[in-house]
This record gives structure tokens, C-alpha cells and sequence, in this order.
């Protein structure tokens, strides 16, 4: 988070360079913004070790900055007859609400900027027949990546371990692609809390998100589910995920049981909707490529609009939000993106 003065001194500084660099207005915003996270040292993702409770691991971790100074949010608009994005509104067009309550905005800007995106592959034993398609998947989205764009690669099977670091290096991130192998078990929960919480450290563009790729129920992961939700609200972190639950047990679900599609379907949506990104559940590997150009294109046409709570209290409480767009009665659009933040403690 940028205190109010921070952010009108550091788009200041960046005008002085604005001829030089050939930026334009609104993309000196978005670099201002862009500095509100701490770089610190990052816990590398993997299984948390020599802790009492998995609660004790926050104390180490970066203070997030988001309540009581500038609250950005990465807003997708659909057109949901025609099911394709938005990108001809003005700012007039959008309210804020937080808690219920209208929010004046203070940022708004529809420019194409770079994004921190880190890829979290589940390379389990089941995943074996899949991980060819899901590689070359990934390698496609790779190359479609700007300039400023930067990417990391997370597998995860019986724990989550970073392979490759935030790096601006196409080649990097498809050899590593290359190089991922199938076996284990899923630690499913723990490759999103750990790929968000290195996303939300390390990456240095404002807009981040993670891409994940499953094909099955978590079944050994140490953070349990509240946990990475609550994790996620803290986070400013967009989690896209893609799940091959076809093959998923469907059979003997009744009226006060669900079936482990279902569980595992419930539990990837709620993660995705918790962060204002997408579930996708392909019927056949092969719409693998269509769902990756689809996100794809999602990071790209997203309005970046910031505003300055009226709550200024930092009392670690969570904040509904709620973007509204008013558009002509012919047209039917709506508005995604996260559903709310925790408002950190203290100072």
C-alpha cells in the first residue's frame, strides 16, 4: 500500500523522465502503485518446517499494506450475451462499494500493463497422461507474455517447490515446463498458498496471478482451506485454476453427501472467486489450449481501479467489495474481480 503523499511523490518523480521513457500518464500510475508491496525475503515455497501450528509461520511474513491508503482492484468486465470482454467504458461508468458503502475513485486506467504471473503445475502420478497436453498449454501462454511480463514455475505433488524464481526469460520458464515429470501425491492446497504468497512478495508488477493446473482432490496438504482463504484475502493475487475432474469419482453422491467431483469442483471455485480470477473445468484435455488463450486474454482487458477507503481503521477486519458498472439498458455486463480484502493490524 502507498500512503496518499507516497504515491503523489514517486508519479511526481515520474513525470520528470516522462519524455525519455515515452510512458504514457496512466502507466506512471500504475508504476507509482506498483511499489506498495515489501520485497523482503520470501518463504520458498514448500512444506513449512520446525513450526508449532501453521498460524505461527504469519509473524515472519510480509505486512500487507492495503486499508488505510490506496486499494487497487483488477476489474474484468463481461458482456454476458455476447460472453467477451469490455474495454470501451470510462471511469463515470463504475462504483465502488465497500462494506455497502460508495467509494470515490482515485485511479482508473484501462491500459495494457505488465503482469507477475507464476504457473503451479500438479505433476502427481495421475497426472501423467495429461502433463504433455498442460506443458505445451503453458508453453503457448508463455509465448503470447509482453514486454514487463515476468514468470515463475511452481510443481506440486507431495509438497510445493518453486523451480524457477520471477524471471523475464521466455526460454527459462519452457525448459523448465519441459522438464516437469508425473508422480506422487497432490498438495494441492498448499501449492495456492505458497504460489500466492510468493506472487504476492517477489513479483514486481502490481498485477499478479497465478495459474494452476490440477486434476484431483487435495489429499496432502499442511495448510487446511480457511487457511488459505484467509491467506488469500490478505494477498492481492489473482488465481486462475484449470481442473480435470471428469475422471473423478461421480457415483454414490446423496442428498447429505457429495461426490468427490463435486468436493473438488466446490473447493477450486470458491479459491477462484475468493480472488476475483477463474474456474475452468475442461470436458476434454484438448480445450486446455482454448482455456489458456482464455486467461490469457483475461490478464489483458482488465480496468486497474483504485480508490482510498473511507474506513481508514487497520483492525485486521474483512472488507466486502463490490464493483458496479452502469452501462445502457441494450447492454448486459458484468463485473468481476476480488470480493473483498482483510484490512491489516496496527500502524
Amino acid at each position: 500500500m502507498i500512503p496518499r503523499g507516497t504515491l503523489v511523490a514517486v508519479a511526481c518523480a515520474a513525470v520528470l523522465v516522462l519524455a525519455s521513457a515515452r510512458m504514457t500518464p496512466s502507466s506512471i500510475m500504475m508504476c507509482a502503485v506498483s511499489l506498495q508491496h515489501d520485497k523482503g525475503a520470501p518463504q520458498k515455497p514448500g512444506k513449512p518446517g520446525g513450526q508449532d501450528s501453521p498460524s505461527t509461520s504469519d509473524k515472519d511474513e510480509p505486512k500487507i499494506r492495503l486499508s488505510a491508503d490506496l486499494v487497487m482492484l483488477d476489474v474484468t468486465v463481461i458482456d454476458s450475451i455476447a460472453n467477451k470482454p469490455v474495454m470501451d467504458l470510462q471511469k463515470d461508468q463504475f462504483q465502488i462499494f465497500e462494506d455497502k458503502l460508495p467509494q470515490k475513485i482515485e485511479v482508473f486506467s484501462k491500459d495494457q500493463v505488465p503482469a507477475s504471473l507464476v504457473f503451479a503445475i500438479d505433476t502427481s502420478g495421475s497426472m501423467k497422461t495429461k502433463l504433455d497436453t498442460v506443458i505445451k498449454a503453458s508453453i503457448n501462454f508463455v509465448k503470447d507474455c509482453g514486454p514487463g511480463d515476468e514468470m515463475a514455475v511452481i510443481e506440486f505433488k507431495d509438497e510445493a517447490e518453486l523451480l524457477s524464481e520471477f524471471t523475464e526469460d521466455a526460454t527459462e520458464i519452457s525448459d523448465t515446463l519441459q522438464a516437469l515429470t508425473a508422480r506422487g501425491r497432490t498438495a494441492l492446497l498448499d501449492a495456492v498458498y505458497l504460489a500466492a504468497d510468493y506472487a504476492h512478495a517477489e513479483a514486481k508488477n502490481r498485477r499478479r496471478a497465478v495459474v494452476l493446473v490440477t486434476d484431483g482432490v487435495d489429499k496432502n496438504s499442511y495448510y487446511k482451506f480457511e487457511q488459505v482463504v484467509n491467506r488469500l484475502r490478505e494477498t492481492d493475487v489473482q488465481i486462475y485454476l484449470i481442473g480435470f475432474t471428469k475422471d473423478l469419482e461421480n457415483d454414490g453422491a446423496w442428498v447429505f453427501k457429495k461426490s468427490e467431483k463435486d468436493k473438488a469442483e466446490g473447493l477450486l471455485s470458491r479459491l477462484a472467486a475468493e480472488t476475483g480470477g477463474r474456474a475452468f473445468f475442461p470436458k476434454e484435455l484438448a480445450e486446455v489450449h482454448a482455456i489458456a488463450q482464455q486467461i490469457s486474454t483475461d490478464l489483458r482487458t482488465q480496468y486497474s481501479i483504485g480508490y482510498y477507503p473511507a474506513n481508514s481503521k487497520r483492525d485486521g477486519t474483512f472488507r466486502a467489495i463490490r464493483v458496479q458498472v452502469n452501462a445502457p439498458a441494450n447492454r448486459r455486463l458484468v463485473a468481476h474481480t476480488r470480493p473483498g480484502y482483510t484490512a491489516p493490524h496496527g500502524e
